[in-house]
């Protein structure tokens, strides 16, 4: 873009502008449809939809976006139209390869089951109870040596202290 401009080709900026609008558009639509059916499917499965999965949404939202202004910068600085005239060299190739790519994932996303999700969850579950288990017998010996020293305290303290002879007062 920076040719562009120092040629005084505002056509070729306008252009290269608005294609980057349409991929910028495109993406947040992708990112609506799969927030849409994001909510959708943990409705479904009867997942709690809380404010931490609204948090990671606007998260990627920064994440996307913030790839997008990259894409941007490179479009802007990277002197396409120096090796191509002007249909070609108004496409913002960066932005339309990170668009690509975002949409993609956004898609996959969606196509993505809800069973697949609660799969994924359920085996993390797993790894750590078998994690757990592994250390089983670390923690039973822990736990087995504090109730020998506890009941030995208590034996301790009972044998130190006088006792009671049945009066009453």
């Amino acid at each position: 873009m920076i040719l562009e401009f120092l040629k005084e080709d505002y056509t070729a900026i306008t252009m290269k502008l608005m294609v980057i609008g349409f991929l910028w558009c495109a993406v947040l639509l992708a990112m609506i449809i799969d927030f849409f059916f994001g909510i959708r499917k943990a409705k479904q499965v009867g997942e709690v939809r809380s404010s931490e999965g609204y948090k990671r949404s606007v998260s990627k939202f920064n994440q996307y976006f913030g790839m997008l202004v990259f894409a941007f910068i490179f479009d802007a600085i990277v002197p396409i139209s120096y090796f191509f005239e002007f249909p070609i060299s108004a496409i913002p190739v960066v932005s339309l390869l990170a668009a690509v790519a975002l949409v993609f994932t956004e898609a996959k996303s969606v196509h993505e089951k809800g069973d697949e999700k609660q799969r994924r969850k359920l085996d993390a579950s797993m790894i750590q109870v078998l994690e757990i288990l592994e250390k089983k017998e670390d923690v039973l010996q822990e736990l087995l040596s504090n109730y020998k020293k506890q009941a030995n305290e208590s034996v301790n303290d009972n044998v130190g202290s006088p006792s009671n002879d049945g009066l009453q007062n």
